[in-house]
């Protein structure tokens, strides 16, 4: 359900920055459609940030102990940039 809302989310985002550019010259229309790319971009780390609060509802600590060494793995990877040459 997270990534299909996320997913909508951004490509509504999105159209709306293209139209917006449509009828508007400037920056907006380029910020508009940034932060479609930003909300794409942060839909898979909310979905994992969901699934270990659910694993850990559920008291399925095993599976919410992977989710949550997931993100910090996402989350490191992003602030450090790891892969990038």
């Amino acid at each position: 359900m997270v990534l299909r809302v996320g997913a909508f989310a951004c490509f509504f985002v999105m159209l709306a920055g293209l139209i917006d550019g449509w009828f508007m010259t400037g920056a907006i229309p380029t910020d508009i459609e940034r932060a479609g790319v930003l909300l794409m971009l942060a839909t898979p780390v909310v979905r994992v940030i969901v699934a270990c609060f659910l694993f850990f509802r559920e008291k399925d600590y095993k599976y919410g102990w992977i989710s949550l060494g997931v993100l910090v793995i996402l989350l490191l990877g992003s602030v450090f940039g790891i892969g990038e040459h």
